[in-house]
């Protein structure tokens, strides 16, 4: 009995991984050695890199380095990254030390002026985490959490769902209850820093996911 228990528990366990892989739509393990390339390890979301230093030591593997003054990556608009009324959340893995004078870009889609809405992840200058939303019905931002210009690595993932937004720095969430309705939009998913440039992010940057 015990057997059949502990084989049924370890059929949902795999069953749970399967969906919660099944969840993730785009995958950027940032482990590439040289080329321009940003591979998407699980759907055809790849982008085009900038100035970026490829092959530097990462979270997992390898990591790209942003310079702070030029390093952007760009990937083109698409039905993926456009999730309208939608749950989705995104996930960044961050390592720096210098505090930005502004802010530092870590990945959008569109500006405030972008038609049909846009989200970004920033880090402030206070070296705080940042969600903003803007869709149909509200637009609202989240920043929690520590300094996180120590030199060490950091997790950040911005949430967001029909009832709700949440900044989750290093597995602590700090939520907001907030209706922000549909974000679909035309610009170019950028990470570093915005698609026409600015607010650069200076440090390293990896396993990157998006996921609805």
């Amino acid at each position: 009995m015990k057997s059949v228990a502990a084989a049924v528990a370890a059929l949902a366990v795999a069953l749970l991984a399967q969906a919660a892989s099944a969840a993730t739509v785009a995958l950027w393990h940032m482990d590439e050695t040289s080329g321009s390339t940003m591979v998407d390890s699980v759907g055809s979301s790849d982008g085009t890199l900038k100035n970026v230093a490829v092959d530097q030591n990462g979270f997992v593997k390898r990591a790209y380095g942003f310079n702070g003054s030029s390093s952007i990556v760009k990937v083109p608009s698409s039905a993926t990254f456009n999730p309208g009324s939608a749950d989705f959340s995104f996930t960044v893995r961050v390592k720096f030390s210098k505090l930005p004078a502004d802010d530092y870009d870590l990945l959008r889609k569109g500006l405030s002026s972008t038609k049909g809405g846009h989200y970004k992840g920033e880090i402030l200058p206070t070296g705080k985490a940042m969600c903003h939303y803007k869709g149909s019905k509200a637009s609202r931002t989240k920043t929690a959490g520590p300094n996180l210009a120590d030199g060490a690595w950091h997790t950040i993932t911005c949430s967001k769902k029909a009832s709700s937004i949440a900044l989750i720095v290093d597995g602590v969430s700090y939520k907001k209850s907030v209706s922000i309705g549909s974000i679909s939009n035309k610009a170019v998913l950028t990470i570093g820093a915005k698609s026409s440039g600015g607010d650069w992010y200076d440090g390293l940057m990896d396993e990157v996911s998006f996921r609805k």
